[in-house]
């Protein structure tokens, strides 16, 4: 059974332009993304039901799982497309497939790209997750919106309420800067 449902909600989380602009001209953005991807995270299977999936995203920080065959990316399925193009539509979990609602073609970024790079195909695409590939096409991570208003916010030296909000700050004292 192939589900298709579209979302054209925008985005709340995506990193904005005027972002990028202000830490770029910083000189802060010249790291690479490796410095802050989740280095190698779990691909799936394609054939994986959704059930599996769940299972296996309810445990997992970045709400997403990249889909793979042979360690090569094919695809992302995060929680909201579960949501949305199965839980919503009233779909069978269990009869539906990864592969039914994975979002490809991928938009990735590659290991040696710099910070600004992943940040403006972020934003460019408007995407909260973007798969980390290695120059031979092979998944090497997975860095996040919240990854990177995290970095922002510790390049601006967490002095920026709206980054530190982003980033999901705790106030000082409170078991350190992040959730």
């Amino acid at each position: 059974m192939a589900v298709m449902v579209i979302s054209v909600f925008p985005n709340p989380f995506t990193v904005s332009k005027r972002l990028i602009r202000h830490v770029w001209r910083k000189g802060a953005m010249e790291a690479l993304v490796d410095s802050i991807m989740r280095k190698k995270p779990e691909a799936v299977d394609p054939d994986m039901t959704v059930t599996t999936a769940a299972a296996i995203i309810a445990k997992r920080s970045e709400q997403c799982l990249i889909v793979a065959k042979d360690d090569l990316v094919g695809g992302i399925v995060t929680s909201t497309d579960m949501i949305e193009k199965v839980i919503a539509v009233g779909a069978n979990p269990e009869k539906v497939y990864v592969r039914d609602i994975m979002s490809t073609p991928v938009i990735t970024v590659k290991v040696n790209a710099s910070i600004k790079e992943a940040a403006e195909i972020m934003s460019d695409y408007g995407v909260r997750k973007l798969p980390v590939i290695d120059e031979s096409g092979a998944l090497a991570g997975v860095i996040t919106s919240l990854e990177l208003a995290r970095w922002l916010a510790k390049m601006n030296d967490f002095q920026d309420p709206a980054l530190n909000a982003l980033a999901i700050l705790k106030a000082e004292g409170q078991g350190g800067p992040y959730r």
